[in-house]
């Protein structure tokens, strides 16, 4: 079973639910796994992308794998002014962008990766494959 919390007191109205995460991260694993999704301010996105990846700057995503063993034990941290921005910039939906990152960082937390070609085709071809699952349009197009 896969759990998923969000902890969201950035936006009045959530984006993302939690059976709505749920239901991506089970296209993509089948075993126990517990998610934390904390949407948080351009100024935490900052200050968690510099002390953990040395980014002096807001991101739209971060990965923390907490544990794998004897389950998947993760937190997800996103941050809805990039996100927004991001949206508006690309002309997409917000909640598609939203669930495009969700599981994006979801990835990463089991263990896929875009360090080289390979990998990124690997990663995006599972993502646009889940996405479309859930009528949701190719991310990259």
């Amino acid at each position: 079973m896969i759990n998923v919390f969000i902890q969201d007191l950035v936006n009045k109205k959530n984006k993302i639910t939690a059976p709505f995460c749920k239901q991506l991260f089970q296209h993509a694993w089948s075993q126990d796994a517990e998610i934390t999704i904390r949407i948080v301010s351009l100024g935490e996105s900052q200050e968690l992308n510099k002390t953990f990846r040395g980014k002096n700057s807001p991101t739209n995503v971060l990965s923390f794998i907490i544990s794998d063993e004897p389950y998947l034990f993760g937190d997800l941290v996103l941050c809805h002014d990039v996100i927004k921005q991001e949206a508006k910039l690309y002309n997409k939906k917000i909640l598609s962008h939203y669930a495009h990152l969700v599981l994006h960082g979801f990835l990463h937390l089991i263990g896929y990766n875009h360090e080289n070609m390979k990998d990124q085709k690997i990663m995006e071809s599972l993502e646009i494959d889940i996405l479309k699952k859930i009528k949701i349009d190719n991310p990259y197009e």
